[in-house]
């Protein structure tokens, strides 16, 4: 969907907009049709980017001897158990978000598509400034996995509803 709508953009911005300015028309035809393919990338990069296409759970040696010890764990997980969050940025590629359970919360942002967030205040003071700001909301909108039917990533959520928005 994202590289649909950044190939509507070029070709409105690169190929319909030249044409209608140097067209025997208003040259505010040529800034509607650029505005025309610029809203939809817009829109969709506001959207997507919290999506979320993996959530991988750290374990610790004794979490992968069986799936009994690995459903034991997730339902008693500590607040220090390190999640990996993968999401895509604009242009597809992959970033992984490493983070301690204990620092999600539940939330309602960017009308609902963002369903966790984690205060990245104190993260990027620290930051350098060419790294960018760290991903602060995640949305999380399939709840099933592949593995143990979900069981393990219910759990995961039931602890992450346990935390509270920090002041």
């Amino acid at each position: 969907m994202k590289v649909t709508t950044i190939f509507i953009c070029a070709f409105f911005c690169a190929v319909m907009a030249p044409t209608h300015f140097y067209a025997d028309e208003s040259n505010w035809a040529a800034v509607g049709v650029m505005v025309a393919g610029l809203v939809p990338v817009t829109v969709i990069a506001y959207i997507s980017s919290p999506f979320v296409t993996y959530i991988h759970l750290r374990l610790p040696i004794f979490a992968r001897q069986s799936h009994e010890m690995l459903l034991r764990y997730s339902k008693t997980l500590p607040k220090t158990a390190e999640i990996d969050i993968t999401t895509m940025n604009f242009i597809g590629k992959p970033k992984v978000t490493r983070i301690k359970v204990g620092d999600l919360y539940a939330t309602k942002e960017r009308m609902g598509f963002a369903n966790y967030c984690r205060d990245t205040t104190e993260l990027n003071a620290k930051r350098p400034w060419w790294m960018g700001k760290a991903m602060r909301q995640f949305g999380v909108h399939n709840e099933k996995s592949g593995i143990m039917d979900g069981q393990v990533w219910e759990n995961v959520a039931k602890s992450i509803a346990k935390n509270q928005k920090p002041n």
